[in-house]
């Protein structure tokens, strides 16, 4: 079994202002969740096989009716994150038609070809998605952003924090033309395909 995860990836400015943030909390923090992760904003992950990837690879197309762009609105911090227990800081993206339809799309699409284990999840609807596609944040609990890091509870700082959440952000509108496939083994992240959204 394999993870795969599809992304979108930020454009070079946007890349260099993320890895800056995570020098910074590196410097104040030390190690922490997702530092090391290259940035990029989730569109979904799944549980898969090599064959599975192969067929995704040669056979899946996503499109688009919708303008193919987005916009990063603010510094935020998900508080408690259920996945990493920890405080996560990230760049918020402003969740539009485009978004919605992209993710849900290739979600209906890469379910069949999932590998469910026996998660649990205490949210019904966390719980209900991965039933369903196999991804637990989707559509109306997707939340699309760029992660930065995921701050352990025994590393909080409240004075860091409110000066990150209060950080005037100039709002940036992006571009996108393609997703992309990694094959993910812990920290480890290895770009396996790109698909452009016709």
């Amino acid at each position: 079994m394999i993870k795969i995860g599809v992304f979108i990836l930020p454009d070079k400015k946007l890349k260099n202002k993320i890895l800056l943030r995570k020098k910074d909390v590196k410097k104040k923090f030390g190690n922490q969740k997702y530092l090391s992760h290259p940035p990029h904003c989730t569109l979904c992950v799944i549980n898969s096989t090599n064959k599975s990837l192969n067929l995704i690879k040669k056979n899946e197309v996503f499109t688009s009716r919708y303008k193919r762009e987005f916009e990063i609105e603010k510094s935020e911090i998900f508080f408690n994150d259920p996945i990493t227990k920890g405080n996560t800081l990230i760049f918020k993206i402003k969740k539009n038609n485009f978004l919605k339809n992209l993710q849900l799309q290739i979600c209906n699409k890469l379910k069949k070809y999932t590998v469910k284990d026996k998660k649990k999840f205490k949210n019904t609807l966390m719980k209900k998605n991965y039933q369903r596609f196999g991804y637990p944040f989707v559509n109306t609990n997707w939340r699309p952003h760029f992660t930065i890091a995921s701050i352990s509870k025994s590393s909080t700082n409240k004075i860091y924090f409110k000066n990150f959440k209060n950080e005037k952000f100039n709002k940036i509108n992006k571009k996108i033309s393609y997703i992309f496939f990694f094959k993910i083994k812990k920290n480890n992240h290895k770009l396996i395909c790109s698909k452009k959204i016709i």
